[in-house]
């Protein structure tokens, strides 16, 4: 089921209302459906998309972490630098994690028609934001 936060029932409609406001102003948008967390957990799983309740996000993104003796304030949402590192370092198999969450995010969007982003969970387009800034680098 879609995370729908108000009583009203509105929340999905203002959130796919806001992704097409936005485009139509040639925006760019990315987000992650049900919360930033899912993006964080498909640098270290290979989730196949399907809905994964955010009420689970934090555990399974800290029993990941553990492994690097640290762990995500899911209150607060800082990626501190530390963090930050992690995401972009090598795995054990030679590729780096940011990529890994890259090519598993662009697999499970595959998977949806992108006619109504609320219901598509989960899901993230964070990685095409990550892909325009390394362009930076």
């Amino acid at each position: 089921m879609p995370y729908t936060p108000n009583a009203g029932g509105y929340a999905n409609e203002n959130f796919n209302n806001a992704i097409s406001i936005a485009e139509s102003y040639r925006f760019h948008v990315a987000y992650s459906n049900q919360a930033f967390e899912y993006w964080l957990i498909l640098h270290f799983e290979d989730h196949q998309g399907g809905g994964m309740n955010r009420s689970d996000y934090c555990k399974k993104l800290n029993t990941y972490l553990a492994q690097f003796e640290m762990s995500y304030d899911c209150d607060g949402k800082m990626i501190t630098q530390e963090l930050f590192d992690i995401l972009t370092s090598i795995a054990p198999n030679g590729k780096s994690y940011q990529q890994f969450a890259i090519e598993r995010a662009k697999r499970n969007m595959e998977h949806f028609d992108n006619t109504n982003p609320a219901l598509e969970e989960s899901s993230t387009l964070v990685f095409k934001l990550v892909e325009e800034l390394e362009k930076f680098k």
